[in-house]
């Protein structure tokens, strides 16, 4: 089905008005239409490559697909301000890091005002449950990270807390997971922090 089509199906989901619909992406046209999202209106990843979990959710607007919020697995090493916020070690972290979703992209194809933080709202309202339902595990928190020299505002109003920022890495390297990688593969991927290109990180613990 070609994309220009998708953009205008109307959908069922969680609403926080009548006007606002947030659904899962299930099936591989749904899919697509995520992953043209990003790849066209994501600011700074248009990349839609992603390793290990994702959820993928469409975002639709007075009977229009306008946007998409992703959520997955996060990447290794872990960020020493989440450690810290979380209070616990690497190897600690990896226990519980099935409990922790990273906010993989948010993409929107319009700009319409005040409607970040009800989508926020939305997500946050459901995605522990979604998490439950398709692997098994009690989502804890969604973290963020926010690059490209943005502040990360829709997320604030939201009331998600900033809880510092990435080592950063030089602007050809991008984080990976290596959840899944082993210990060869890790050293073979591992790059040094150098303080260039860093991110803020922004977490919320308020799921339902």
């Amino acid at each position: 089905m070609d994309i220009q089509c998708q953009l205008n199906i109307s959908r069922t989901g969680d609403k926080e008005d009548s006007n606002l619909i947030v659904f899962l992406a299930q099936d591989k046209e749904d899919k697509a239409t995520a992953d043209a999202l990003v790849r066209n209106h994501h600011s700074y990843v248009s990349s839609t490559r992603t390793v290990g979990r994702v959820l993928k959710y469409l975002i639709q607007y007075q009977g229009r697909i306008v946007g998409t919020f992703w959520i997955g697995s996060g990447f290794k090493p872990t960020p020493k301000a989440i450690l810290n916020y979380f209070k616990r070690s690497q190897s600690g972290f990896d226990e519980i890091f099935n409990e922790i979703a990273d906010n993989k992209r948010f993409a929107m194809a319009e700009k319409i005002p005040n409607l970040g933080t009800q989508i926020l709202k939305i997500i946050r309202n459901r995605a522990k449950s979604d998490w439950m339902k398709h692997y098994g595990n009690n989502l804890k928190a969604i973290v963020t990270t926010i690059g490209n020299g943005k502040s990360g505002s829709v997320y604030l109003a939201d009331n998600w807390i900033l809880i510092g920022e990435t080592a950063g890495l030089p602007s050809d390297r991008k984080s990976v997971s290596m959840k899944w990688d082993d210990n060869e593969s890790i050293n073979q991927k591992f790059v040094k922090p150098t303080g260039e290109n860093k991110k803020l990180i922004l977490v919320t613990t308020k799921l339902k």
